[in-house]
């Protein structure tokens, strides 16, 4: 049997942990796997290449996996993938710009790489007091959102993952918050689940042992890339405009473990309520019926 699986393209966190797998250094246990690569969001291809059965596996983000699951997409969620910490997502700023505090937002165009930021939406709501039918979203790639920031396109961007520690060492530009540390103080998680790994639900029916297959040649498939980060980070330059230094620090913020822990459940259901509140998703669900457990 041949899986398919699909990863967000352009992430080097994401590139690294399926490396191994993508050059077979790593081989699963009674299957193959071809590893492709899907526009991230706003693009919904990678979900909808799910829905389709045009690849079988996928790590989804999580609040795109929640507004399918929950409109019928026959999809099931298999556990965790990419869970931001303290640091790797944050709101910017330019250092001579009219937005000093995070409260200055209010009215504000803000950019990030999917436009509305369910995630950030509740976090200036609720921590900051503001309301964010007053903010502007617009959209770009991440790798122009730094660009679109310094043009003066936007007042403040969302930066995550290498493009996050481009932010910290630019002298032009100041890192206003990051999501984990005002997720944190509001909530107490010291995580915020921010991508899932999901498959096609026939497919987990027929083959319930592949659910254990999958994530133990995915922890395989990481932990290959501890031990070889710089030379993956060599590959992916190749592919796609970065520097090593930026990509290696970058690869550090987020935890990839491919679990699905009582913490982490009930860390989705607060986000279930977060998304619910910003109209992410119209209403919750049990994470039971959500994820095969």
């Amino acid at each position: 049997m041949q899986i398919t699986f699909a990863h967000y393209r352009n992430r080097f966190c994401m590139y690294r942990t399926y490396y191994a797998l993508a050059k077979g250094i790593v081989r699963p246990d009674g299957f193959t796997m071809k590893v492709i690569e899907l526009p991230d969001p706003p693009s919904h291809e990678q979900e909808d290449a799910l829905i389709r059965g045009d690849v079988q596996v996928a790590n989804l983000y999580l609040p795109n996996f929640l507004r399918r699951k929950l409109a019928g997409a026959p999809i099931v969620g298999l556990c965790t993938e990419w869970k931001s910490t303290m640091k790797g997502n944050g709101m910017f700023v330019r250092k001579d710009g009219p937005v000093r505090d995070p409260r200055d937002l209010a009215g504000r165009v803000i950019g990030s790489h999917q436009g509305p930021h369910a995630i950030h939406r509740y976090l200036l709501r609720h921590k900051f007091g503001i309301d964010d039918a007053g903010l502007q979203w617009v959209s770009h790639p991440q790798e122009q959102l730094l660009e679109a920031l310094k043009r003066g396109d936007a007042d403040a961007v969302v930066l995550l993952d290498q493009f996050f520690f481009h932010g910290e060492q630019d002298p032009e530009i100041q890192c206003l918050y990051t999501d984990g540390e005002i997720w944190h103080s509001l909530l107490g998680f010291s995580e915020i689940i921010k991508h899932m790994i999901a498959m096609q639900e026939t497919l987990s029916r027929e083959q319930p042992d592949l659910k254990e297959k999958l994530q133990a040649a995915f922890r395989a498939s990481f932990a290959y890339s501890e031990e070889h980060l710089e030379e993956i980070a060599g590959e992916f330059v190749k592919s796609y405009p970065g520097d090593k230094q930026a990509l290696l620090a970058s690869a550090r913020y987020p935890k990839i473990e491919f679990t699905l822990t009582e913490t982490e459940q009930k860390l989705i259901d607060a986000e279930m309520d977060m998304m619910v509140e910003v109209g992410w998703i119209p209403h919750k669900a049990p994470v039971h019926s959500l994820f095969a457990i």
